[in-house]
């Protein structure tokens, strides 16, 4: 199904409809192409316009073509050399003010270098052993470490190659590389090609030229030749519906997307091609107007938010985990429990009691006594020299599956490192919140997964709430119930006195109902209220509120009606405007199942995870920093 987009109404119509934009603007830095008589040129323009420089070096007389920068807009790739038939990939990065270069081992037309967004992957299009070109990539840290560090050129002799036997161009990666979309040149016809790597399969979106993705990867963006002229169009890939955002008299080519999902484009409608994006039907240019002398300005890119601050520190000890209960308290970070195997797999080498903590200041983290049971998907509570963990899901070697969930309250003595069974909730409880407000525990949602019968996989949702007091260390039951729909596999915190539950798997979980709900609950009337839903259900994201902003980091993506993916989205909740964004910043991996916490008043951490790459099926033991501008 295609809509035509060019009259306002019918734009807004269907940005209701699809939900293709958000509720804000986001700014963002650009890269762009400019080419005239004398020159070509890579520039970089700072996000209000206010501010370009010349990337590549003007005086050297070189082509200068196709550029991208990362998310945080601190790393550009560009194609360069003397000729179009001697063409290198350059790499820079402004903030350290470090160039390479990646040469292939023929020259020829190298074109289209393109990030991955977790910035590991650089892909671009080549000329093959067949003469042709193709889509090839490489890790450009790992490639840097391989040939030895401090070098100005590199060999690309062990660049990864996608389809040999075709001949393609502009792949635009997934944040972590998993996916591809790119233009295949099949016989007379261009076409937009989606290359799932995990599953080795691939899809014809559509006919066209120059794809691109959006931040949120739902959306591709391509031209395809409309009426004599090229338009750009837009496509759902989970649905399938196609818009045409342009129908112009003139060519507009080589479309990318801004965070908010707005379309930015090159279009020759004023003789010289000239950059836009659209809003509300609007065209707004993107490029000063005293900037636009007699040249031809091409290819944009854009980066996320550039005031965020994202840092990996040193991975946790111990096996890499994910569905682990986490807590920061006194300036130190604890982590307990967790799943370390395969998704979906119980033996019961894949549950652990670990309990390690992680030193703020010193930056360093310590093994502690074990829980006394293995567990994971239960949540940590602290108070004074004590944490509290709840309940939990193990091994159970009589039930079939065999798996149960637990009603154990464990306390752990921080003075003397010593864990103490103190009691039981009054229901066997798992993949449920404890969300501390004053002195009480909220443990709320989740589910008791102990088997009713054989191969019982439903297990029971429940709608109970339980109150643990910190001060008698008595659990009672809330005098309300959590509201419709009962969920599982959620996130929950304290916003301003009030529980907040985000996401989450809804009652028929072996459905996979995923859940966008998020919702506030007064804690002592058990007044619900819905709150702004996220752009997308999800369960097992990770959560948290700075700065009176709700961020979510990862969760799952559904793309089909049987069909799931990580995803590595970076979303920003304004509590106050009730505002959705996307950041245009990413986790360095797509995953669910992590934790979040606040490091101090300004930062967050995200720990562990699950994640899909290339095959592994596996949990990671990464700890991310994120830093707000906000």
């Amino acid at each position: 199904m295609i809509i035509w987009l060019n009259h306002p109404k019918d734009l807004m119509k269907s940005i209701i409809l699809l939900g293709l934009f958000f509720s804000q603007m986001a700014s963002a830095d650009l890269v762009y192409m400019k080419e005239d008589k004398e020159s070509k040129l890579v520039i970089h323009q700072s996000e209000d316009a206010s501010v370009t420089r010349i990337i590549n070096d003007a005086s050297s007389k070189e082509w200068a073509l196709y550029p991208d920068l990362t998310p945080d807009g601190q790393e550009v790739v560009y194609v360069e050399g003397p000729s179009q038939n001697d063409l290198h990939i350059t790499y820079k990065n402004l903030s350290k003010n470090l160039t390479q270069r990646f040469h292939s081992s023929q020259k020829g037309m190298i074109l289209h270098p393109k990030f991955s967004r977790n910035g590991r992957f650089i892909f671009y299009s080549a000329p093959g052993s067949k003469g042709k070109n193709t889509v090839y990539f490489f890790d450009r840290e790992a490639e840097v470490t391989r040939q030895g560090e401090g070098l100005l050129d590199y060999t690309l002799d062990q660049a990864k190659i996608l389809d040999e036997s075709e001949e393609s161009f502009f792949p635009r990666p997934s944040s972590d590389g998993s996916f591809v979309v790119y233009q295949r040149n099949n016989m007379s016809k261009k076409e937009i090609v989606f290359y799932d790597r995990t599953e080795n399969t691939k899809r014809i979106i559509a006919e066209g030229m120059s794809p691109a993705l959006s931040f949120d990867e739902r959306w591709i963006a391509y031209t395809s030749k409309s009426e004599g002229n090229w338009n750009i169009f837009i496509t759902d890939r989970t649905s399938g519906v196609t818009i045409q955002v342009t129908n112009d008299l003139k060519d507009e080519m080589a479309p990318t997307f801004l965070p908010d999902n707005s379309v930015a484009f090159a279009s020759n409608k004023t003789g010289n091609f000239r950059l836009y994006k659209i809003l509300k039907g609007e065209w707004i240019s993107l490029i000063p107007e005293d900037r636009t002398s007699d040249a031809d300005f091409y290819s944009p890119q854009f980066s996320g938010q550039t005031a965020i601050k994202q840092s990996l520190k040193a991975p946790f000890i111990g096996n890499p985990r994910s569905s682990f209960g986490t807590i920061a308290h006194q300036g130190k970070v604890y982590m307990a429990g967790g799943h370390q195997g395969a998704e979906h797999t119980y033996p019961p080498e894949s549950f652990t009691d670990i309990l390690i903590a992680y030193d703020i200041e010193a930056n360093t983290w310590t093994e502690l006594a074990p829980r006394p049971v293995k567990a994971h998907g239960f949540q940590l509570a602290a108070h004074g020299n004590y944490l509290y963990a709840f309940g939990g899901f193990a091994y159970s070697a009589d039930h079939k599956p065999k798996w149960k969930s637990l009603t154990q309250i464990d306390r752990y003595d921080i003075v003397n490192n010593k864990w103490e069974t103190i009691g039981n909730l009054l229901s066997p409880r798992s993949s449920n919140v404890a969300v501390k407000i004053e002195d009480k525990i909220y443990i709320a949602g989740g589910w008791n997964s102990t088997p009713k019968f054989e191969n019982d996989l439903d297990g029971i949702f429940l709608d109970t709430i339980e109150i643990f007091d910190l001060k008698t260390e008595k659990i009672e039951l809330a005098s309300y119930k959590l509201p419709s729909p009962v969920r599982r596999a959620l996130t929950g915190m304290e916003y301003e006195g009030k529980i907040v539950l985000v996401g989450g798997l809804g009652q028929g979980a072996s459905h996979f109902e995923l859940l966008s709900n998020v919702t506030s609950i007064d804690p002592l009337t058990g007044f619900a209220q819905e709150l702004s839903p996220m752009p997308f259900p999800t369960f097992a994201p990770a959560a948290e509120v700075i700065n009176n902003h709700l961020y979510v980091f990862g969760g799952m993506f559904k793309t089909g009606p049987m069909a799931y993916e990580y995803v590595s989205h970076i979303y920003d909740l304004d509590l106050h405007l009730s505002t959705w964004s996307h950041t245009g910043r990413c986790l360095k991996e797509t995953k669910g199942f992590s934790q979040v916490f606040k490091l101090d008043e300004k930062t967050l951490g995200v720990l562990g995870g699950h994640h899909y790459f290339e095959g592994y099926d596996l949990p990671v033991s990464t700890f991310e920093t994120f830093k707000p501008s906000k």
